[in-house]
């Protein structure tokens, strides 16, 4: 019994390490964004999906006839389930898929600080918070130079309300790790 439970164990082990060698997504990325400073890691899970980290920097600005104008810049983080649905029909055009080049969609969570580190739009929230689903595209040249869009919809809350709108990232970074 308990050769054939090794044996088991041997084989479903090996399988792990067959299927994990066949990834189309990179094992581990670290991306720094240049816009709004951030770093975001991504971790291969599967042949085309990743989980992605991020902490980084938000720009809000307000212009109204009842309030003070003001802008801020705000600490975000955000988890992602990224699934790229495209690499195979980029590999079978002749198209990069590395530095996880790629579409994909993404269940997003995200939280917001309600103060601002830098300007003076402070809310009355300590905190905004957003779940939804985007799509991204994301572009990584050979030099590390990477690119990403997403954009979704997204149920945003704070300890006194909550809403609908729009998830909406635009990205330019540097890949400091790759394959």
């Amino acid at each position: 019994m308990k050769t054939i439970t090794s044996l088991l164990l041997s084989l479903s082990i090996g399988a792990i390490g067959i299927a994990q060698s066949g990834k189309n997504v990179e094992n581990h990325q670290l991306t720094l964004n240049v816009l709004l400073p951030g770093i975001i890691y991504e971790q291969g899970l599967s042949q085309n999906s990743t989980i992605a980290a991020e902490a980084t920097m938000g720009f809000a600005y307000v212009e109204s006839s009842f309030t003070d104008d003001g802008f801020g810049i705000y600490p975000i983080g955000r988890v992602q389930y990224r699934h790229y649905y495209n690499f195979q029909r980029r590999l079978e055009r002749g198209k990069n898929i590395a530095g996880n080049t790629g579409n994909y969609i993404a269940p997003t969570i995200a939280i917001q600080g309600g103060k601002a580190v830098i300007g003076n739009l402070d809310h009355v929230s300590d905190y905004f918070g957003g779940i939804g689903v985007v799509y991204g595209l994301q572009r990584t040249g050979q030099k590390g130079l990477q690119f990403r869009f997403e954009v979704g919809p997204g149920y945003f809350f704070d300890e006194f309300e909550s809403n609908f709108g729009i998830f909406l990232a635009l990205k330019l970074g540097w890949v400091v790790s790759r394959k």
